[in-house]
């Protein structure tokens, strides 16, 4: 477009320069067109209608002085065409400056009037506006007039705003295509119908593509516990799967997943005119501010993709406290400092959850206990995050599995929740749907009282993002009530039961091996530990502040009938038990002897502590603790390491590659090849070669062969090749040598001997 616009530029200021030649004496002018949306076309029409009325008033305008932006909304001050205008009134190369009208220079008010006194009448220079009638020269006029026009084109973009959101309720009501569609749904053509454009009008529908991609998503978030991040990659590593509506990335982002997951359409609830858009003057830019009712709001079930408790779940997990908070770590190997446990364990004094911290991020601590002085600190020891991680799920596993008659409580559970459910209580969703009006209606008090300092404004969001949490979780109970309803429910057998204890129990003792722990897991097992544990376990400080001598106790309420019926007939069951506390002990545990007789076995027999720590599956650091526990336990010292290691057998931890190459060298060896030639074929050194001959010989008992020994085989060879008829030339060849020095050999072993040798030629 911008070509045959440029086109269609030159074509009318060249008849109009035929028309009215440059000449002294003419006043030079310059020209500022603009128009708002890419469905416009107007620029040369507005600069024929300009250039005729200079060719009127005798005003000369050069082409370089055409000045024109496409598709830029009057609200913007940095323009292209403009700042090239504004460039050339610098200059002084004008004394004229033309616009088509007044709305084509700005759709405020205020910024027409400040750029055409600043810009033009203050440099010295006149403004005319063709189509509104102002002109600078009128000088008692022309404010009175400017200031009217332009307040007639802020009014009137207003107009057309309402204009526009009457005629977009009007389709949102009739369910017809009314902007941009969301991920999962399509404009299916009604027949005879068209736009003002005369394009097919479109009635919106599932699609039923990106419709499973949307109950995917849903499904990994919430069923299967996946972070954000590891469905953005499963999104982007899946070529086939369409990408969200003007994506301009050409991959999906985690803008895009979260926006899919906090979408109301989904759920059947459309609405319209959620958020407000208002420009920032200062930022030349628009932004956009939630309102407090939607303009428009209609449930429109046929278009719903996934049912209200998994939406709402969704909701909930989102407004949650984080587990990925923090960098990424700079080794790449997560696995050291496992994120299970983040955002679950909590300083009760400051109610502040633990921060990751220490050495290599391997630790965690409560950051308000820091900024105090070790005296006054409510929790003054770190707590290493994989012995946590271990310690809690292993007490869960633990207490899942201890309780023989849990199976008969569940079912037990199970039954009157469905009693309850063919006879529900209508106080209770009432009193849910209360609490979700009264959380509502602070959440809109907050939000209209942020504050005046930026440190009320920090306090206002941590509110709302509280609310908003609290009001999520009461949410998802609602609708989980609301259409649990209009289900019927099945009463689990013992066997289904007893499964999903024994897939809680395995879940969890997965959780404990970190190394091999999946992603699918890792998302279950954060699952089943946030429900188990309620989210939360508050930390308390026992023994001294010295080295080794303190520890956390972590302490939280299991309600395991609750979490149980919950996961088998997807109740929101509560007050089932009243659930009993739990403490854990975050200190090594009574295994450690065990764990360090076990390194202590493995040091007697010769091995090093790499290889130790490759078979116990922790760090070489860990391993010295352990063998340092086990020889103080009995008594002794442990020996230096470095004297040690030079009688340990092997002393690296890995095999050498002269080891490696040990019998396939021999093999070579005893073909007659050359070290040099053997070298060549191993892709390795000839001092590799040595090494790995002397490696072969001394581990059998042998004598190590000398490179005297090598010579004198080789010559004997040589010779007994010779003898059965064999050329020097293909001797040389066979034996990978030069012609040369098979020659001096046998020359030389003839000579030992006084003969003579045989002449080749013969």
């Amino acid at each position: 477009m911008i070509f045959r616009t440029e086109a269609e530029i030159n074509d009318i200021v060249a008849d109009f320069q035929a028309r009215l030649p440059d000449s002294d004496g003419k006043p030079i002018g310059a020209v500022y067109c603009r128009y708002s949306t890419v469905h416009q076309d107007s620029i040369a029409d507005q600069v024929r209608s300009i250039l005729k009325d200079a060719e009127r008033q005798g005003i000369f305008v050069p082409r370089k002085n055409v000045f024109y932006d496409m598709a830029v909304r009057g609200y913007k001050q940095e323009r292209n065409g403009l700042n090239n205008l504004r460039e050339c009134l610098k200059a002084g190369r004008v004394s004229v400056v033309m616009f088509f009208a007044t709305n084509r220079l700005f759709r405020k008010m205020h910024r027409s009037l400040q750029f055409v006194e600043e810009e033009i009448v203050e440099a010295g220079l006149r403004a005319v506006f063709v189509k509104s009638g102002v002109d600078t020269q009128d000088k008692e006029r022309w404010r009175m007039l400017l200031a009217f026009h332009s307040m007639m084109d802020e009014f009137v973009v207003g107009m057309y705003a309402e204009n526009i959101r009457s005629a977009h309720e009007g389709l949102f009501a009739k369910q017809l295509v009314f902007g941009t569609i969301s991920y999962g749904y399509r404009g299916e053509a009604i027949a005879g119908q068209t736009t003002r454009r005369g394009r097919p009008r479109k009635k919106l529908t599932i699609d039923p593509v990106t419709s499973m991609i949307v109950n995917r998503i849903f499904t990994w978030f919430c069923a299967d516990r996946i972070s954000i991040n590891e469905i953005i990659r499963r999104l982007n590593d899946e070529p086939t799967v369409p990408l969200p509506p003007r994506c301009t990335s050409g991959m999906w982002t985690r803008l895009a997943v979260k926006g899919l997951l906090t979408n109301t359409r989904y759920r059947g609830l459309w609405r319209y005119g959620v958020n407000e858009t208002f420009w920032i003057s200062s930022k030349d830019s628009a932004r956009q501010k939630p309102r407090r009712e939607p303009l428009r709001e209609m449930q429109i079930e046929e278009l719903r993709i996934v049912p209200d408790d998994l939406w709402f779940e969704a909701q909930n997990r989102l407004h949650a406290r984080g587990c990925h908070r923090g960098r990424r770590s700079n080794d790449g190997n997560p696995k050291r400092r496992p994120r299970i446990l983040n955002g679950i364990l909590w300083c009760p004094v400051h109610d502040q959850s633990l921060h990751v911290g220490g050495p290599f991020g391997q630790s965690m601590f409560c950051p308000a206990c820091r900024r105090q002085k070790g005296n006054q600190r409510a929790l003054f020891s770190y707590l290493n995050r994989q012995l946590a991680t271990k310690l809690t799920c292993e007490k869960l596993a633990k207490l899942i599995r201890s309780d023989d008659s849990l199976v008969a409580r569940i079912i037990d559970a199970c039954e009157r929740e469905v009693a309850t459910l063919q006879e529900p209580d209508p106080d209770r969703l009432t009193r849910l749907r209360s609490k979700v009006e009264q959380i509502s209606h602070r959440i809109h008090f907050v939000m209209d009282n942020v504050g005046d300092t930026e440190a009320d404004q920090r306090e206002s969001s941590a509110r709302l993002a509280e609310l908003r949490r609290e009001r999520a979780v009461i949410q998802a109970d609602q609708a989980s009530l609301e259409s649990n309803a209009q289900k019927k429910r099945e009463i689990p057998t013992e066997d289904q039961v007893t499964q999903m204890l024994v897939d809680f129990s395995q879940i969890l003792n997965d959780a404990t091996r970190i190394e091999s722990l999946s992603l699918d897991n890792y998302g279950h097992a954060r699952g089943i530990i946030e429900q188990l544990t309620g989210g939360r376990i508050e930390l308390s400080q026992f023994g001294e502040s010295k080295a080794q001598r303190g520890w956390l106790r972590g302490r939280f309420i299991l309600r395991l009938l609750n979490v149980a019926v919950k996961n088998l007939i997807g109740l929101p069951a509560t007050n089932l038990d009243d659930g009993i506390e739990v403490t854990i002990d975050y200190r090594p545990p009574a295994s450690y002897d065990a764990e360090a007789e076990r390194a202590r076995e493995f040091y007697d027999r010769g091995m090093l502590n790499k290889s130790i720590a490759r078979e116990l599956g922790c760090g070489t650091a860990q391993v010295v603790k352990l063998l340092d526990h086990a020889f103080e336990k009995r008594g002794e010292k442990r020996p230096d390491g470095r004297r040690r290691r030079w009688t340990v057998k092997p002393q690296q931890a890995a095999t050498p590659l002269y080891t490696q190459l040990a019998d396939p060298v021999k093999a070579l060896w005893d073909e007659g090849l050359s070290v040099l030639e053997i070298a060549r074929r191993q892709d390795c050194s000839d001092a590799t070669i040595w090494k790995a001959l002397v490696h072969w010989h001394k581990s059998r008992g042998l004598a190590i062969p000398t490179a005297r020994d090598r010579h004198e085989q080789l010559v004997n060879r040589v010779v007994g090749m010779y003898d059965l008829g064999m050329t020097i030339k293909d001797i040389a060849a066979t034996l990978r040598f030069s012609t040369r020095s098979i020659t001096l050999w046998m020359q030389q072993w003839h000579k030992d001997r006084g003969l003579e040798m045989p002449d080749g030629r013969t």
